[in-house]
C-alpha cells in the first residue's frame, strides 16, 4: 500500500494557561496545552475524557485531596477545568481511563485499578452535581482485580473487563447493576489457543447486532490477543478472532470503534510490517482481521489506545506513543482506507509525550481533545484542537 506522507499547515491549540498561543515548532505543531496539570488540580492524565452535551469528563491517576486520584471536568474547547471529585481510597484508587456518561449527564461510572473493600479496585458512580463519588462494589480477586477499563452503560446494567482475577488469574468479564450490587462474572478469561487473557481495553457495543466487542493482549492462537463477543442479554461469550504477526497484535488499553461500513477498528501496539503496530479492521461478518494502516518511526508508532472516526467517515484518527520527529509520538489522521496521512502534532519533552490515550471528538465534531504525559511540570497536560477542515 503506497501512502504520500503530508504535513498540516498550523492548526490551532486553545492555551488557557498563557496569554498568547506559542508559535509552531513543527509543521503541524501548534500552540500550548489547554491545562497544565500541577498536583492541586490532578495528576497523571493516563487517558483522554469522554465528552457530553455540554462538559467533558475524565480521571487523573493521582493529585487531588489525598493523592489518590481525581475526577474533573472541562469544556470542549479546553476551558473551564475544574475538579468534580476526590478518590479517597474506600471509594477507589487511581481511576481507570475516563467514566462513562450516563444518558442524562448526572452520572458517571468509571473503575479504579486499586481501593475498594479488598484493595484490587472498585465500580464507582459520580454525581456530576455534588461531586460525590460513591463505590458501587468492590473487586476481590475471584470476581476480577485491578480493572484497567470503565464499563460501558447498557440499559440498566454495566459492563466491563479486569485484567486480572477470575478462576485463572487471567482476567473476566463482568456485570453489575447501575445502583449497584454483586458483581457477576460472565466469563474468566484462560488464555492458550482457544482464549485470550488480561483484557485492558472498555467493551463496545456494536449497534448492528446487538452484541459487546472487547479485545484482550495475550494469548490465542499466536499469543498475541484477539477479539471476543459477550451477548449482554445471555452473557454467553466466544472468542471471534486471532491477531498474528501479519496484521499486528498486543493490543493494550483501546476499545474498538465501529466504523462507517459496520466493521470495527482499533489500534495494535506491535508488530505488523514496520513492527510498529497498526491500524486494523475486523468484520464481525467473516470474523477476519486486516491491517488497514502500519505505523512507521517516521509516523509515530506503539498506539496504546484506540482510535476516532472523523464526522465524515473518510478519517481515523489516532495517538501514537514514541516516534515522530521528536520521539514522544504523533497526532495522526489517517485515510479510512490507510492509503494516506497526515501528521497533526508531534511530541517531545515541552509539549508531553509517550501518550497513552485515544483521542475524543467533541460533540460539534470539530476538535480533538486529548492528554499527554509530561509537560511543564511534569505532571500531565490536556490538549483541544480545532481539526482541520481538510481532514474533517
Amino acid at each position: 500500500m503506497t501512502m504520500k506522507r503530508k504535513l498540516m499547515a498550523p492548526v490551532t491549540v486553545v492555551l488557557t494557561v498563557a496569554a498568547l498561543l506559542v508559535a509552531p515548532s513543527v509543521q503541524a505543531s501548534s500552540g500550548g496545552p489547554s491545562v497544565r496539570l500541577d498536583g492541586s488540580n490532578g495528576s497523571f492524565f493516563p487517558y483522554s475524557p469522554n465528552c457530553g452535551t455540554e462538559w467533558c469528563y475524565g480521571t487523573t491517576w493521582f493529585g487531588g485531596s489525598l493523592n489518590m486520584g481525581t475526577v474533573y471536568r472541562v469544556k470542549p474547547d479546553g476551558t473551564s477545568y475544574s475538579v468534580v471529585g476526590n478518590f479517597e481510597g474506600a471509594n477507589g484508587l487511581q481511576p481507570s481511563q475516563a467514566p462513562a456518561i450516563s444518558p442524562d449527564g448526572k452520572s458517571l461510572y468509571g473503575t479504579t485499578s486499586q481501593g475498594g473493600d479488598a484493595g484490587s479496585g472498585a465500580i464507582y458512580m459520580a454525581d456530576t452535581t455534588t461531586g460525590t463519588i460513591t463505590s458501587l462494589a468492590s473487586f476481590t480477586g475471584p470476581n476480577g482485580s485491578t480493572p484497567q477499563a470503565p464499563p460501558i452503560i447498557v440499559g440498566e446494567q454495566l459492563f466491563g473487563v479486569a485484567g486480572q482475577g477470575g478462576k485463572s488469574s487471567r482476567g473476566v468479564v463482568w456485570t453489575l447493576p447501575r445502583s449497584g450490587g454483586e458483581i457477576k462474572v460472565l466469563h474468566s478469561f484462560v488464555g492458550g489457543k482457544k482464549d485470550v487473557a488480561t483484557p485492558f481495553g472498555a467493551l463496545t457495543l456494536n449497534p448492528h447486532d446487538g452484541m459487546l466487542y472487547g479485545m484482550a493482549f495475550a494469548q490465542a492462537a499466536e499469543g498475541l490477543g484477539g477479539i471476543f463477543r459477550i451477548n449482554p442479554k445471555t452473557g454467553s461469550y466466544k472468542l471471534m478472532a486471532s491477531f498474528t504477526a501479519a496484521t499486528g497484535g498486543v493490543p493494550q488499553t483501546g476499545a474498538l470503534v465501529v466504523g462507517p461500513d459496520k466493521a470495527l477498528y482499533g489500534n495494535s501496539w506491535a508488530l505488523g510490517k514496520n513492527n510498529g503496530g497498526s491500524v486494523f479492521r475486523y468484520n464481525p461478518k467473516t470474523n477476519q482481521i486486516e491491517p488497514v494502516f502500519f505505523y512507521a518511526p517516521t509516523t509515530g508508532t506503539q498506539p496504546y489506545s484506540g482510535v476516532a472516526f472523523s464526522p465524515s467517515g473518510e478519517w481515523i484518527y489516532s495517538l501514537t506513543w514514541r516516534g515522530g520527529e521528536f520521539g514522544g509520538g504523533t497526532l495522526l489522521a489517517i485515510k479510512a482506507d490507510g492509503s494516506d496521512y497526515r501528521i497533526l502534532q508531534q511530541f517531545g519533552p515541552k509539549t508531553g509525550l509517550n501518550n497513552t490515550a485515544a483521542p475524543t471528538i467533541t460533540p460539534d465534531g470539530k476538535r480533538l481533545i486529548y492528554t499527554q504525559n509530561g509537560g511543564k511540570y511534569p505532571l500531565g497536560v490536556l490538549y483541544s484542537m480545532r481539526i482541520p477542515a481538510s481532514v474533517r
